[in-house]
């Protein structure tokens, strides 16, 4: 039986943790304080613009860098000054529009930034007409706004803008009412839209899920930090981020988290700033920046989402000496363990794994195993989770065949998640034909990374963003006869 060991390894940069599910205050917003600002990140850095301040509406743009920790401030807004605005980001673009003008007037323009120009372009009016305090979340290659209010009438109608044919397109109607102020986070291929308030001044705490493939919304449960408009809402790695705002007569500090698979929320670190409500949130790769929040409000802060444990588990190409272990990534993993054990025995054989699966072997034929993992999010102070549930497998019987191959793949994607692009890098111990292919979850192959009959040796191959749109890709490692498929995450 020839036996062939493939590695794939991948580069890893230093990186610095924070102390899980923390907030860390950085360097105050670089402008005047305000409140009901547009913010939204772009390739690794963030932006803040417009809103009120204890001047006027602003049309100020300012660029956060993480890596240095330093703001920026970039070409005005190229609308009037506004409060109460929409923005988002597609791609390497960012967009921005809508909000209230004046006290007795909103607008429905819509504008593109160009973060490398650094210039602002305008683009097709939204067609529901001037509104202000709307919300608004991007998926899949694509913006989406509804709701908020126009000419004293609050609106629950809903929109799409394809910035490719710079198109807007009536959807379904969001169903949770007429409301403004509302939060959304967006994971994977569905948006999320709640809270905020309706049309009878009644706070809201009910959570919607939509489904562009198939233009509908889904109830889900409701976000149990209660009633509130004005929070503020992102998503890291899976995982949905909402908290803060106001009612009334209360403004509120609470952060949870939204598990989709669960569909349950789970209370965070309380926020430590200070602002009055209608404060903005975005997450730049594994952290959530949150900050302004009142007229003369400008300080910043960082959030280090905790030591999740996996919860997404599964396990593939199980053989009769070797199974894979698969789960979801968490955000802030440095590393994960994976505990593996024959049913009915004690002791636990362990290994680790740098990304989000791991080949077990050595296992014995027609033999129940039992395996779990947990995230290991800073291994110099120890700051790890919690174990998964168990997963179960039984390994095929013993079948030993004539040029049988037995591969062995330990896939590694540096950077995953990526926005512009991400290496893979790979040792072959032996000659063999070697394929790499990147598909959609549809099963469409999109293109051939790597195609050849390689010697001994290191190789490497990088997969540009080029005109892939946001979402998860398959890829598709096939040595010889063998296959092994991973998720990659673009942004």
């Amino acid at each position: 039986m020839k036996q062939i060991a493939f590695l794939l390894i991948v580069i890893l940069s230093t990186t610095f943790f924070s102390a899980a599910d923390t907030w860390t205050q950085k360097a105050d917003f670089g402008g005047i304080g305000r409140e009901n600002a547009v913010g939204f990140a772009i390739e690794g850095k963030g932006y803040i613009g417009t809103g009120g301040s204890i001047i006027s509406a602003g049309k100020s743009f300012w660029e956060y860098d993480p890596s240095t920790n330093v703001w920026t401030q970039k070409a005005d807004f190229a609308g009037e000054g506004r409060e109460f605005a929409s923005g988002f980001s597609i791609g390497d673009k960012g967009y921005l529009g809508l909000g209230k003008v004046s006290d007795n007037l909103s607008s429905n323009e819509w504008w593109e930034y160009d973060p490398v120009a650094n210039d602002w372009l305008q683009k097709a009016s939204f067609p529901g007409g001037p509104r202000w305090n709307a919300f608004e979340f991007s998926l899949g290659g694509k913006g989406y706004v509804g709701a908020g209010s126009g000419k004293s009438a609050y609106k629950q109608d809903f929109y799409e803008y394809n910035p490719m044919l710079d198109v807007w397109t009536q959807k379904a109607t969001y169903p949770g009412g007429k409301v403004i102020a509302a939060t959304t986070f967006a994971i994977a291929d569905k948006g999320y839209v709640g809270t905020g308030r309706n049309d009878f001044g009644s706070f809201k705490n009910d959570i919607w899920q939509y489904d562009p493939a198939t233009d509908t919304w889904i109830q889900k449960s409701d976000f149990v930090g209660g009633i509130r408009d004005g929070s503020v809402g992102f998503s890291i790695a899976g995982f949905g981020y909402v908290g803060l705002g106001r009612t009334l007569d209360t403004n509120f500090f609470d952060f949870w988290q939204y598990i989709p698979e669960a569909d349950n929320w789970i209370q965070k670190a309380d926020y430590p700033g200070g602002g009055a409500g209608d404060r903005v949130g975005f997450a730049i790769g594994s952290f959530g920046y949150v900050g302004t929040g009142g007229a003369a409000e400008n300080e910043f802060f960082q959030y280090t989402p905790d030591c999740m444990k996996p919860i997404v588990l599964y396990t593939t190409n199980i053989k009769s000496t070797s199974a894979r272990a698969n789960w979801n990534l968490v955000s802030n993993s440095q590393t994960y363990t994976v505990r593996y054990r024959q049913v009915g025995t004690q002791q636990w054989s362990k290994t680790t794994a740098l990304f989000n699966f791991k080949k077990l072997i050595g296992l014995f034929p027609d033999t129940e195993y039992d395996w779990s993992v947990k995230s290991v999010c800073d291994a110099v102070n120890n700051i790890s989770s919690d174990w998964s549930a168990i997963q179960n497998f039984t390994t095929k019987p013993l079948r030993l065949e004539e040029g049988e191959i037995m591969l062995k793949i330990d896939l590694e994607i540096y950077p995953n998640p990526f926005w512009t692009s991400t290496t893979i890098s790979f040792f072959v111990a032996e000659n063999s034909r070697i394929t790499i292919e990147l598909f959609d979850l549809t099963g469409r192959k999109i293109k051939t990374l790597f195609n050849n009959y390689p010697g001994a040796g290191s190789y490497k191959t990088v997969l540009h963003r080029e005109q892939l749109k946001s979402g998860i890709y398959l890829l598709r490692i096939t040595m010889n006869a063998e296959s092994s498929i991973t998720k990659i995450f673009l942004q």
